[in-house]
């Protein structure tokens, strides 16, 4: 049977080769997100994994059950564990290649085998032993203990331990004249041991040594000139121990598993991301397990953000602010209309991030979250790196409307973010009418930020919601409200961009 995935269903799909970034990551900063819990997990092999959403829900709950399970601190120190215990095989192994002395690096192997076989053991018996309860932890336990019961993995560890045991009895003296150094057997009766003679001279010099510092660090794999000379001395005392040693290198050369590898993976996966959300948690930010479904376009988020910023703000020790998303019944469309640079963009990265995270088991922002699980995620944020005049733009950005619109279906999240901003209000007010049509007709789930106040009025399927300001009509609150647009945030943004608030008038007259 092997080794369960746990991130899939089965083998076939763990083992899948990894996509490329989808389109809508980088338009809802989910790049910066997967980046940080990459380097978190401490391997970039796990990216792959961040861009391949699930659309079962039996799945997703696997997966929620087995991040709950690492929340617990005695079951996240077993896998951490594990994970240090892999990385650092693999770092020893890169290193061991270099390594052109033939004894010193069979001694090496040897160690670095007795150093995996016991993570791989302990990994087992931790889960075991640390009340991992998650299906798929549980499944991880069994398999792994069944793995350490195998003929092959039982030959690796026995042989390593007696070879180690068998170098723990080699005895043997260095023999120094002048600059010469040399061995011989060990002089069991000791009459040329001046071991006691040595320590009695000098003990007038003798000075505690410091405290011992214990870290989980791999010995320097290396001796110097003289050790290594002298070890190839003791190798030709104890010619059989050492052919034995050389012979054990050859017949487990390629001793580390691929499950194990990809077990390890798998688990940095959680690992990384749980370690990318924790700064954002102690920032006081509510994150939660979404309730998710197959069907459906209904959604109920409370307390979201955009957690890409949020990770930012939490760094300088700052919360972002929060908002509410909700779909009811028929309602498919939430038009977000309002002043610039009032979180509106910020919110539609916030309903992309949900849907996508969501479907892959993670923990989302928000506290409270019912959602859907879609098919694909479709966004269009105006580009900025676009050449050519207004008309080139204009053209554009239809095209990949279109694009859009002949590869969505109902099962669909749609993101559009101040899209026709390059035509002429009322160009840009009857191409709107004409999209939003598309895609009330096609009934997927969408977020449109516009500065189109009545395009919530054109279908009743499509719900306002507006940017709010403080009470001098100038400070952002960046809170977004569901309520009817009446255009006068939007007013006040063009009247701002251009200079011409009341405010900015009297300023240019006092100077």
């Amino acid at each position: 049977m092997g080794v369960r995935s746990i991130l899939f269903e089965t083998l076939e799909h763990a083992g899948e080769p990894g996509v490329a970034e989808p389109g809508h990551f980088r338009d809802l900063n989910l790049d910066q997100i997967v980046r940080a819990a990459t380097e978190a997990a401490g391997a970039e092999a796990v990216a792959p994994y961040f861009r391949r959403p699930l659309r079962d829900p039996g799945l997703v709950a696997f997966r929620q059950h087995i991040f709950r399970d690492l929340e617990d601190p005695a079951v996240r120190r077993v896998a951490e564990r594990f994970t240090a215990s892999v990385a650092r095989t693999r770092t020893r192994l890169e290193a061991l290649a270099r390594r052109k002395h033939p004894p010193q690096a069979h001694r090496w192997f040897l160690e670095i085998v007795l150093d995996y076989t016991a993570a791989v053991s302990g990994l087992a018996e931790g889960l075991d032993t640390s009340g991992a309860a998650s299906p798929g932890l549980r499944a991880l336990r069994d398999d792994v203990a069944e793995h350490v019961r195998a003929a092959p993995f039982g030959a690796l560890r026995e042989g390593a331990r007696r070879l180690r045991d068998r170098l723990g009895e080699v005895r043997y003296d260095i023999l120094l004249r002048g600059d010469q150094a040399g061995v011989a057997p060990h002089d069991e009766d000791g009459r040329f041991d001046y071991t006691e003679r040595v320590l009695a001279t000098f003990e007038r010099f003798r000075q505690e040594p410091p405290p011992e510092e214990h870290e989980d660090t791999a010995p320097a794999l290396g001796l110097d000139v003289v050790e290594a000379g002298i070890l190839d001395l003791v190798a030709e005392l104890f010619p059989t121990l050492f052919g034995d040693l050389a012979a054990f290198r050859g017949a487990h050369r390629d001793f580390v598993s691929a499950e194990i590898v990809r077990a390890d993976r798998e688990l940095r996966f959680y690992l990384g991301y749980l370690a990318f959300l924790a700064p954002v948690r102690e920032a006081g930010m509510p994150t939660c397990y979404p309730a998710v479904s197959a069907t459906g376009g209904e959604l109920l988020a409370r307390d979201v953000y955009d957690l890409a910023l949020a990770a930012k703000l939490a760094a300088d020790g700052g919360r972002a602010v929060t908002n509410d998303l909700r779909l009811d019944g028929a309602e498919r469309v939430l038009v977000v209309s309002g002043p610039n640079q009032g979180g509106k963009t910020t919110l539609a990265r916030a309903f992309g991030q949900l849907h996508h995270l969501a479907a892959l088991g993670c923990p989302v922002p928000g506290r409270e979250v019912r959602i859907f699980l879609p098919d694909r995620v479709f966004t269009h944020f105006e580009r900025r790196e676009t050449l050519g005049g207004l008309a080139s733009k204009l053209e554009e950005e239809l095209l990949r409307m279109r694009t859009i619109l002949e590869h969505a279906t109902p099962r669909s999240v749609i993101v559009l973010n101040e899209i026709l901003s390059s035509t002429t209000p009322d160009d840009a007010r009857l191409l709107s009418e004409a999209l939003l049509a598309s895609i009330v007709r096609l009934d997927a789930p969408c977020l449109w930020v516009s500065f189109v106040d009545e395009l919530s009025l054109m279908s009743p399927t499509a719900v306002s919601m507006v940017g709010t300001v403080a009470g001098d009509s100038t400070t952002r609150t960046y809170k977004v409200v569901r309520r009817p647009a009446d255009g006068r945030a939007h007013a006040l943004a063009i009247a701002e961009r251009h200079g011409l608030t009341h405010a900015q008038i009297i300023g240019r007259v006092r100077r």
